[in-house]
C-alpha cells in the first residue's frame, strides 16, 4: 500500500491535464544546463525515521503538492468522495481545517482545485478554474480555512496557469502555459508572470529555457509531452515553486537536471543554476525551501530510491542525503527544516490500517 500510494503523489497533475504518472526520462540529460557549483564534496549520507505518528484518515490516496506552513502543519490535497479540498493537517496528523472551493465560493461554480502553496503566515493560495465565468481564479484562504480573498487572473491571453506563489507584498508568480497564436497548434508556450494583488499582469518574466521546453513539447519529447495530451508540459506542470528568505520566489523546472530560476517580486530573472541528482535517470519529484538553503528531492520512476539534494540560494551544494535501507519512511515529501537538516515525509499503512503515517527523517 505505501508503494503504490508513492506512485499517485508523484503521479498528480493539474487537474486540466490528466497525463499520468511522471515519465521515465530518457538517458540524455536535458541541455543546455549550467553545472551546480560544488561547495564540498559531499558524501551521501543516510536517511533514518527520527520519529513516526499515525494520523487521520482523509483519504486513501492524495494529490501533489504537499506543503507545510512555519507552525509544522501539513497540508495535502485530494478529491475523495467526489469532494476537491485541500486538508491541513497537525504535525500529528489530525485535521484541522478543511480548504474546499466550491464551498469557499459558490457563486463562481469551481470546477476544480489545483496547484496550491503556503505562505509563512499560513494563509494559502490555491489556483481555482471556475465554470461560472470561464476564469482561473487564486482563492486566498487564511489559517482556518475560511476565504480571504478571490483574485481573479487578468492575462490578456488564452491560457492555463500551473503553479502559484506568492511574495511579501502581496503579489503572485504564477507560471503556466500560453496557447499558441494557431488556435489549431495544441502546443503551448511556457509562460510566467507577475499579478498584481488585483489579479492585473504586472510584468511578463522570459525565462531562458522557455522555446527549449517548448521545442521539447512540439517534437513530442518523452521528457516533457505525452501523446494523449498534446497541450501538456511537464516541465511546467510537475514544477515546483517555493519563497526563500532573500524575498525572491525560486521557480523549478521538471527536467533532469532540474533548472531553478531565482525571480525577484519585481519579474527580474537573478539567477539560473541547476541541480543534479547524478544520475541520469533520476527525475525531480519535490522542493522545499528553508531560509536560504533548497532541499529537492529525485527518485527514479521504476525502482524509487529517493535522493535529496540540498543547494543554497545560489546552488552550491551543502549535502546528499538517501533514504536508509532501514527506513520505511513512505515517498511523498511534505517538509523540510534546516540546522539541523530535518525532513517530513507522509506514508500510508496497510489495507487494515490506512492512517497516514507522519515520518520525521534526518541523517544518520
Amino acid at each position: 500500500m505505501r508503494y503504490a500510494l508513492a506512485l499517485l503523489v508523484f503521479g498528480a497533475l493539474s487537474s486540466l491535464d490528466a497525463l499520468g504518472q511522471r515519465p521515465s526520462p530518457s538517458s540524455a540529460a536535458v541541455s543546455p544546463t549550467a553545472p551546480v557549483a560544488q561547495r564540498a564534496a559531499a558524501k551521501p549520507l543516510d536517511l533514518v525515521v527520527l520519529s513516526s505518528a499515525k494520523g487521520t484518515v482523509v483519504a486513501s490516496t492524495w494529490l501533489s503538492p504537499l506543503k507545510c506552513d512555519a507552525e509544522g502543519n501539513l497540508y495535502l490535497r485530494n478529491r475523495a468522495g467526489g469532494v476537491d479540498a485541500i486538508h491541513k493537517l497537525s504535525a500529528a496528523g489530525k485535521q484541522i481545517a478543511l480548504l474546499q472551493p466550491d464551498l469557499a465560493k459558490p457563486s463562481i461554480k469551481p470546477s476544480a482545485g489545483m496547484h496550491f502553496w503556503v505562505g509563512k503566515e499560513g494563509y494559502v493560495y490555491q489556483l481555482v478554474s471556475s465554470w461560472g465565468d470561464r476564469r482561473f481564479h487564486v482563492f486566498v484562504y487564511r489559517p482556518d480555512g475560511s476565504l480571504k480573498s478571490d483574485i481573479v487572473l487578468e492575462a490578456g491571453f488564452a491560457w492555463v496557469p500551473d503553479l502559484v506563489a506568492a511574495f511579501p507584498s502581496g503579489n503572485l508568480l504564477v507560471t503556466g502555459r500560453e496557447y499558441d497564436s494557431d488556435r489549431k497548434n495544441p502546443v503551448k508556450w511556457p509562460f510566467t508572470g507577475v499579478f498584481a494583488p488585483d489579479g492585473s499582469l504586472v510584468k511578463e518574466v522570459k525565462l531562458e529555457d522557455d522555446e527549449m521546453i517548448h521545442d521539447m513539447a512540439a517534437v513530442g519529447d518523452s521528457r516533457v509531452a505525452r501523446p494523449e495530451s498534446p497541450g501538456g508540459n511537464l516541465a511546467v506542470q510537475l514544477g515546483e515553486m517555493d519563497a526563500a528568505s532573500d524575498g525572491n520566489i525560486y521557480l523549478m523546472r521538471y527536467l533532469s537536471p532540474a533548472i531553478v530560476y531565482s525571480i525577484s517580486p519585481e519579474g527580474k530573472v537573478l539567477r539560473r543554476f541547476t541541480v543534479d541528482a547524478g544520475e541520469p535517470s533520476y527525475v525531480p519529484s519535490g522542493m522545499h525551501i528553508a531560509g536560504n538553503k533548497i532541499a529537492m528531492e529525485f527518485f527514479q520512476p521504476q525502482e524509487g530510491n529517493p535522493v535529496i539534494k540540498i543547494v543554497d540560494l545560489e546552488g552550491a551544494e551543502f549535502a546528499t542525503y538517501r533514504v536508509g535501507p532501514d527506513a520505511r519512511i513512505g515517498a511523498a515529501f511534505a517538509c523540510y527544516t534546516s540546522n539541523p537538516d530535518r525532513f517530513v515525509f507522509l506514508g500510508g499503512g496497510d489495507d487494515e490500517n490506512p492512517p497516514i503515517a507522519v515520518n520525521t527523517v534526518g541523517p544518520r
